[in-house]
């Protein structure tokens, strides 16, 4: 039988700062994702980068006093740096300014011109008389016209709906402040409207298989009927529209980044499978924060249909996996309130799989997680350490001081195990990180249990054979525990598994040591 193709999408963080805790929270899921597939046997195709275009790099650049180019080039650098630090495998790790992905994002936009799903259409876009320029959406802010609370040019993260610049009320100019006035350009519009019964089946297709707050959102934007949405804006930064006469036009961002997910993969990954001779054995994964559900559950798709007029050409989403947000001490991050926790703080103050841990235990599809130095010590302290740590540590400790480090393991099947794996290769298979991690850990406490209800340091003199098959039962379960537990925190396990891959334990060491709490909160003062 052939091999899966796995495409496991994260998706593009913006080079405009560096990662921080919500970005690795959202981000986790996916690492599990491949790093699961891969020690299955399957081809996996594991994709991200850095997206570049969009008016969010064009703020940025001006806040820094840099190109945009210069922007891109440093965050995407810091980027690489701090995915590889926190053990991320990706096989292509790129960025939308490529050539590759410009070339690509052109064709796919000419090919779809061509179809019935998109049109011309004049329509107003906002220009700052001041500034003396088009604004493009991320240079406009103003009242979110469903809410009534403040809101960017083109969502509202209070309500989470996708707008136009031009609907909010109030807009100002973010560059001077002054109000723009509406003029009219022909730009190229995506009619989602004309998709709405086709994104509706998709998604029918899916219940079951995503996680509620990417099915929910999904359908409200489809109960409220979807419209069509401008897919070119005028403006000087992004991949130019492949139109003659077009050239102060760019392929909105919205429209191009998650192109990404199919520019940086082979093509056996990504073909379509609407054909009844395309091949089956295709599983695509998106893995997100829940602001980015309508681009994957909704925007993509279409995307993928209106290039195939009605049909898709290439591999449909399968499986969103999509986190709430991460909260700090109970408020939103922000820059302003000084209370953004950089990914790079944390890796240069804890074991990697330490930090691993806490936000695939955390963060879920469920609610938004309330990040805080103190709950990351209880949660590390309380399971990684006295769970995972102390079954490892006190079993192979009394190994090695009892029977040399000679290692024996179970003679036989045990169904715990077999349970246990089951139930979290078929959770793995679904996209349900969180969850899978939860059933690992509880067969962790079975192993704590079953160690101290047998009591081996009571018999190992009375009777050794019996002593020994116990142990051996308790190492068979740390064997099992870390091969699962690896895909999560790939460092400590390969330790472990490395100690147990011959018949005598070779010197070991404290898997991981204890956080002081007061320590850390110190450390992190200004956060606390």
């Amino acid at each position: 039988m052939d091999k899966n193709k796995v495409l496991v999408g994260l998706s593009w963080p913006y080079a405009n700062g560096r990662l921080h805790i919500g970005h690795v929270g959202s981000s986790l899921p996916a690492d599990v994702l491949a790093r699961f597939h891969r020690s299955i046997g399957n081809d996996v195709s594991f994709i991200t980068g850095s997206d570049c275009f969009g008016t969010p790099i064009l703020v940025a650049a001006h806040a820094e006093g840099l190109s945009p180019e210069a922007l891109v080039d440093k965050y995407h650098a810091l980027f690489k740096k701090d995915f590889a630090a926190l053990g991320f495998s990706f096989d292509n790790f790129t960025k939308t300014i490529s050539e590759v992905h410009q070339k690509f994002a052109q064709e796919f936009h000419a090919e779809m011109y061509k179809g019935e799903y998109a049109y011309e259409k004049s329509a107003a876009q906002l220009y700052c008389e001041k500034c003396d320029k088009y604004l493009p959406d991320r240079y406009v802010e103003g009242v979110c016209p469903h809410c009534n609370k403040g809101a960017k040019g083109d969502s509202c993260d209070s309500c989470g709906v996708i707008l136009e610049a031009e609907e909010l009320l109030t807009p100002r100019c973010k560059l001077c402040g002054s109000t723009p006035v509406s003029r009219d350009k022909t730009q190229m519009y995506l009619k989602l409207s004309a998709l709405q019964d086709r994104i509706q089946k998709f998604l029918d297709e899916r219940r079951g298989k995503w996680p509620a707050n990417a099915v929910g959102m999904a359908q409200r934007y489809l109960s409220e009927g979807l419209h069509d949405r401008a897919i070119t804006r005028s403006m000087e930064w992004g991949v130019p529209v492949p139109k003659e006469g077009w050239g102060d036009k760019r392929i909105y961002v919205w429209a191009e980044a998650v192109l990404g997910y199919l520019s940086a993969s082979n093509a056996e990954f990504i073909g379509g499978s609407d054909s009844p001779r395309a091949p089956r054995n295709k599983l695509h994964y998106y893995v997100h924060a829940k602001d980015n559900i309508p681009f994957h559950a909704i925007v993509f798709p279409g995307l993928l249909m209106a290039h195939g007029n009605g049909e898709a050409k290439y591999h449909l989403p399968d499986i969103i996996v999509s986190s709430e947000f991460v909260n700090i001490n109970g408020q939103k991050m922000s820059k302003s309130k000084g209370n953004l926790v950089t990914a790079e703080e944390l890796i240069d103050a804890f074991d990697v799989d330490m930090i691993r841990y806490y936000f695939l235990r955390t963060v879920s599809d469920k609610k938004d997680s309330n990040f805080t130095f103190a709950d990351f010590v209880h949660v590390v302290n309380g399971e990684l350490v006295n769970n995972f740590g102390n079954l490892v540590n006190r079993t192979l400790a009394f190994v090695k001081s009892r029977f040399d480090g000679k290692l024996q393991i179970a003679n036989h099947k045990l169904q715990i195990i077999e349970e246990a794996r089951n139930e979290v290769h078929q959770l793995l298979w679904g996209g349900s990180v969180n969850k899978a991690l939860g059933r690992i850990m509880e067969l962790v406490n079975f192993g704590n249990k079953h160690f101290a209800d047998v009591k081996p340091w009571l018999i190992v003199e009375s009777n050794p054979k019996k002593c020994r098959q116990d142990v051996g039962e308790v190492i068979t379960i740390i064997k099992a525990v870390a091969e699962m537990l690896v895909h999560f925190i790939p460092t400590s396990c390969e330790k472990v598994l490395g100690w147990l891959a011959g018949d005598k334990l070779p010197e070991i060491e404290v898997l991981f040591k204890r956080l002081d709490l007061k320590e850390v909160q110190e450390k992190f003062k200004k956060y606390v």
